[in-house]
Formats: C-alpha cells, structure tokens, sequence
C-alpha cells in the first residue's frame, strides 16, 4: 500500500504530547519515487496532528533493531517510517555499500525526499514538521536532508561521515550546510574505529564555519553502533543519553 493513499479526517491538536497510551499502529507499505521501496509505519495512538520522523539504517539493512527506535519514537507522539532503503537499490552491502554514497547517492537522496512529502500528506501528520534520524549509512542522509532543508531537524547516530571512504574531505558537507540549514545532532562514539574522531571534527569544523545550527556530543567510552552492542562499559551510557538527547532535540524542533 502506498504511503500518500492513506486517508480520512482527523482533529489538529497544537502540539504533541509527552507520551500516548497504547501501542502505535504499524503498517506495512511501499514508498519512495518508483513505489519500490518496502517500509513500516509507526502511527501513535491518539487523533493527532503529530510531528513526523524518517528513521534511516544503517548499512547491515533493516532489521528489528530499527523498527524498535522507530516504534519507540511512536509512543513519544511521532508519526515514524522506516524503510528498508538500501534494498531497494540492490542491497548495497559489504563491498558495494560505497555506492550508496557515490552513482546511487542522488536516487537514494530524492527517495528520501518523496518519503517526506509522503509523511507530510499524512491525515494524522503534521505538515512541514518533519524529522529525520539515521544510524551510520543512514546517519550520512540524515545530514544531508538536514543541510538541504528537507527536513526541520537531523540526527546522526555515529553516521558514515566519509561515505565508506569516498568522500575523506567531507566535500558534500562543506558544500551544502549553511547558516540557513536544518539543526543537526551528531552523536558519536570516542572509541569509534569506523568513523573516526578525526572525521567527527572535520565535520565540526564544517558545521562551525559555515554557521549551520548544531549540537555535537562526543560519548568518551563508546564504539561505532553504541546503542546495538554492549560489548563496551560505554555503550549503554551512551545508548541512554543519545535517546535522551534525541527525543528533547526533536521535541524541540519538530513544531
């Protein structure tokens, strides 16, 4: 079922709440520009109007992990998609991952953009109060529609700032954040031997030049994928304050 031909007719209320009893409805659907791209749908309980949030994974794909964050940001009062987006481009894993930063980048990106419209058409949404949240792969989109305005608000999940080793200057960053761009949170691991703190303080430098509004928090115990891995002390710590700050960041911005 298409995202944009959900229906019907539903009260406006001035601001989301805290909290909603009762589980989100979940619904299955396909999105994105060609209607290809297999989602999941978090709706809270409640009449609405709610803020919207695109959840992003990261390179390993869609799993259980992400529709969880995605079912908790429901219960918060945020209408919230999460679509397997990088099987829809050919399941760009492993070694081929570095395509969705490179010739599938762009198709992935205006992807992203339709889910938003689509999620701002909701009866149950509130238009023009979109969100975006990405995890690594992810992370790096979540920036980007954050940059172009896209979307009201960004956060990045120790994102694959470099795009896999493609872009070590970070130049699609440079390029497109300004003073006028959507805020960001960029929420990274210290210990992280994927990223990189090098590659996180590129991008504050960035953001610091250019202006662009941002909040950066640097977890000093924390490993790549902080919040789905308890191998390090850190990570939990880190897990339960990056929700935190999530959660106060949109509720902030998604208005």
């Amino acid at each position: 079922m298409r995202l944009g031909m959900i229906v019907g007719a539903f009260a406006l209320m001035a601001a989301a709440a805290p909290a909603f009893a009762g589980e989100p409805a979940a619904q299955a659907m396909r999105v994105g520009v060609r209607h290809n791209m297999e989602a999941t749908l978090y709706t809270p309980d409640g009449p609405g109007a709610f803020p919207t949030v695109l959840l992003m994974h990261t390179s390993e794909g869609l799993t259980e992990t992400d529709r969880s964050f995605c079912a908790k940001l429901a219960r918060e009062g945020f209408i919230c998609i999460v679509p397997a987006f990088l099987l829809a481009h050919g399941n760009l894993r492993g070694e081929f991952r570095r395509l969705a930063f490179t010739s599938a980048a762009q198709e992935i990106y205006d992807d992203f953009v339709e889910v938003i419209g689509e999620l701002n058409r909701l009866p149950k949404a509130r238009p023009g109060a979109a969100g975006a949240i990405g995890f690594s792969n992810g992370g790096y989109f979540a920036l980007w529609l954050a940059a172009t305005r896209q979307v009201k608000a960004g956060v990045s999940y120790y994102g694959a700032l470099q795009g896999a080793g493609t872009d070590p200057r970070l130049k699609r960053f440079a390029d497109t954040f300004n003073a006028e761009s959507s805020p960001v949170l960029v929420l990274a691991g210290q210990n992280d031997s994927t990223i990189g703190m090098a590659v996180v303080n590129r991008l504050s430098g960035i953001l610091n030049h250019s202006g662009a509004p941002h909040e950066l928090k640097v977890y000093p115990d924390a490993e790549h994928e902080f919040d789905r891995t308890a191998s390090r002390a850190g990570n939990k710590a880190a897990e339960e304050d990056a929700w935190t700050r999530t959660l106060a960041f949109f509720r902030r911005y998604l208005q």
